[in-house]
């Protein structure tokens, strides 16, 4: 049987990770004002913060390339890639909303934290995020 070519829901959710990275994360309008996170890889950012960042896009871009390039049998580099990208966006939400306390809810820490509000880039990134695990989950290789 040929494999289908068709997008899975596990490449929407990456696209819109790396969609995201390029939109503000944090404004204070819904729609401008903020930086995205090539600010933070750029300039703005401190080290954790650019490594978190480059871990979220890079992981992003590699789960779009593996989902079309066979690296190998029983090799889950569809996973690797969702973990990868999962783990650089919540170690630069940790080290850059500097989160203590357990009983913070996330979107309360991160206004505290920035004075800001979550803009429409961190939407799309956690979007993306949530469509590229059912993606992955409803088509596991």
């Amino acid at each position: 049987m040929a494999k289908k070519t068709s997008i899975s829901l596990f490449v929407i959710g990456m696209a819109l990770v790396v969609i995201g990275c390029f939109l503000p994360l944090t404004a204070t309008k819904m729609f401008g004002g903020g930086s995205s996170a090539f600010d933070a890889i750029k300039s703005s950012g401190t080290g954790t913060v650019r490594i978190g960042a480059i871990l979220a896009f890079a992981g992003a871009l590699a789960g779009i390339i593996f989902n079309f390039v066979q690296v190998g049998k029983g090799i889950p580099v569809k996973l690797i890639s969702l973990i990868v990208t999962i783990a650089g966006g919540v170690y630069v939400a940790i080290n850059y909303m500097n989160i203590g306390g357990l009983g913070k809810t996330l979107m309360k820490g991160f206004a505290k934290a920035t004075g800001t509000t979550p803009g429409i880039g961190l939407i799309i990134i956690v979007i993306g995020w949530v469509v590229a695990i059912v993606g992955y989950l409803k088509n596991k290789d």
